[in-house]
């Protein structure tokens, strides 16, 4: 008995009786008297090895239902079962369905029984290929990751923010064998490693470099692929990380195509490097909308989406008095002296907030402290345009001003 269990969906009752009296004893059958009642067995009692169904159910036809159980479970080995192999079904269940296999009624017991065997081997080629990828391969590069943290801490805080915008966008947009990506996010800078650290901060703050130094920074996505794309499995990776900076009206760069994962790359990295210098994430969208046309429309959309719900902060400039337990520092607190009183990041409690007003009752501090905030999703779309350079101005929001243990 086979360990991997079978869905057999069809809406012949005799049929699926038949079959589980042919194959039940061989295999770990389970049968579904149509698609719905397939759809709610999966959730139940899923992911299942191998989903054989029948083309053409009332209600829900095979084709419709294997393109949701790929939707739902990608690892799922689809099997059509059919005396209706038209050729235009047929092409509309490999390109929907991406079925494995085309079985046709009637079937000998043994044919059906190899194609189930096929099934279930080809369902533990995919299992083997994820546990290669989800732990070989992920190990070597979180060891990649810690060794560029050692060497670059700027590059490796780069990449962990790009990293975590980039998943942002697959969340709403996944794409196939999306590991490439997320690995890819993790590496793009990489090559960062050969670039003075004096030069990169200087870079990443936005100031003036030399041509030389530009040059050298515009290396680093190739240094990065060259150094990873001799790793099995990682050529992909590589020619993303190559293409990072590639806009969306280029096709090709050097007559290689630019993988569509590179264009989510350069959307996130663009973005990430905005964020830097603007005064919260929706003006730093607000930035990138001025140049939209460089980014693909679909992963832009996901970009938006994902601000505005994930990453909707902003700061905001409050008096003492303003301040509530839960808001976070957005800069350093100093003294006149240059002493560090609390740090850019420190999450306000009660007693912070009554020991800042100690300090502002004894003149050791002046003027409003400057915190983050949540932004209302909408502000993003009324938020007037902005100009490099500018701060804009935010509308304030409500604040509660009410401290709950004092």
């Amino acid at each position: 008995m086979s360990n991997q269990k079978i869905l057999f969906v069809d809406d012949d009752e005799k049929l699926l009786g038949g079959i589980m009296r042919q194959q039940g004893d061989e295999f770990d059958l389970t049968t579904a008297l149509g698609g719905e009642e397939a759809l709610q067995l999966i959730e139940r009692q899923g992911p299942f090895a191998v989903v054989v169904s029948d083309m053409r159910m009332p209600a829900m036809n095979g084709i419709e239902l294997l393109k949701r159980i790929r939707e739902r479970s990608p690892d799922t080995v689809r099997i059509m079962f059919t005396g209706f192999a038209e050729l235009d079904s047929t092409i509309e269940a490999i390109n929907e369905g991406h079925i494995f296999r085309f079985l046709a009624k009637p079937c000998s017991e043994k044919d059906l029984a190899a194609a189930l065997k096929a099934g279930l081997r080809q369902h533990a080629l995919i299992e083997a290929e994820r546990e290669l990828v989800e732990g070989t391969l992920h190990g070597s590069v979180k060891v990649l990751s810690e060794v560029l943290a050692l060497v670059s801490p700027l590059a490796f805080g780069q990449s962990t923010r790009v990293r975590a915008i980039v998943d942002g966008i697959l969340k709403r947009v996944p794409i196939e064998d999306q590991w490439q990506l997320e690995i890819a996010a993790m590496l793009s800078s990489l090559g960062c490693v050969t670039v003075p650290t004096d030069v990169l901060e200087a870079i990443f703050d936005g100031a003036t470099v030399s041509a030389d130094e530009e040059k050298q920074f515009a290396k680093h996505p190739k240094l990065a692929a060259d150094l990873i794309k001799t790793i099995p499995r990682m050529e992909y990776v590589s020619k993303i990380i190559q293409l990072q900076n590639a806009d969306h009206g280029m096709p090709s760069v050097d007559g290689v195509p630019v993988p569509i994962e590179s264009r989510v790359l350069k959307l996130a990295i663009d973005f990430d490097l905005k964020e830097r210098f603007c005064e919260s994430p929706l003006h730093a969208l607000n930035e990138l909308r001025e140049n939209r046309r460089a980014y693909e429309p679909e992963f832009f959309a996901a970009l938006e989406d994902y601000v505005k719900r994930e990453r909707n902060f902003k700061h905001v400039k409050l008096s003492v008095h303003e301040v509530v337990q839960g808001m976070v520092l957005a800069e350093d607190i100093r003294n006149q002296s240059g002493t560090l009183l609390m740090s850019k990041g420190h999450r306000l409690t009660g007693s912070a907030i009554r020991l800042l007003e100690n300090y502002y009752k004894k003149k050791i501090l002046s003027g409003p402290l400057k915190v983050i905030v949540r932004s209302e999703p909408d502000e993003v779309e009324n938020a007037p345009p902005t100009t490099a350079g500018q701060t804009p101005e935010i509308p304030l929001p409500y604040v509660d001003v009410t401290f709950a243990d004092s």
